[in-house]
């Protein structure tokens, strides 16, 4: 999907619904990361994408950017509630996950009721596209099964 921005004050707020009911310490590197973008870096225009388990375990992982962008933040809320399979959460710069080259973010998923997030107060360069994806390896391109991945968004400027 292509980039559209829209001033931080509405990206965050979306921002702040979907971490409602994530861990606090989530939820104040997400609130530092606002305040340091707002106040030191240059408050960019942002975009915030969200995802489900089932976009991320689709053949080729979901494409949630099809151009360059940098990428500020990072949340996943593991979908599992049962099993122990592990599924390989990762993003790529890239328009698909099929090469572990262009693997720049990955964390592995394997108890009911985990979570993940990352912040990048500088943003990190995301070459020629964005992608996110569920694995049963890391940096693998086989996809898991939608159980055993989650739902999560990514925060990204130009």
């Amino acid at each position: 999907m292509a980039l559209s921005l829209q001033d931080g004050v509405q990206v965050w707020q979306k921002v702040k619904q979907a971490l409602t009911n994530a861990n606090p310490a989530t939820q104040n590197a997400f609130r530092v990361l606002r305040e340091y973008i707002a106040t030191q870096g240059q408050n960019p225009q942002l975009q915030f994408i969200p995802f489900t388990a089932a976009q991320a375990v689709t053949d080729t992982g979901f494409q949630a950017a099809d151009v360059a962008c940098t990428l500020y933040g990072a949340y996943v809320n593991g979908a599992r509630t049962t099993g122990t399979t592990s599924a390989f959460f990762a993003i790529h710069a890239a328009a698909t996950n099929g090469a572990t080259t262009t693997t720049i973010l990955t964390e592995r998923f394997k108890a009911a009721g985990q979570s993940f997030g990352a912040v990048f107060p500088s943003g990190m360069a995301v070459e020629t596209a964005l992608t996110v994806s569920f694995a049963t390896a890391v940096g693998g391109a086989t996809e898991s099964a939608a159980a055993d991945a989650g739902n999560g968004f990514v925060l990204v400027g130009a």
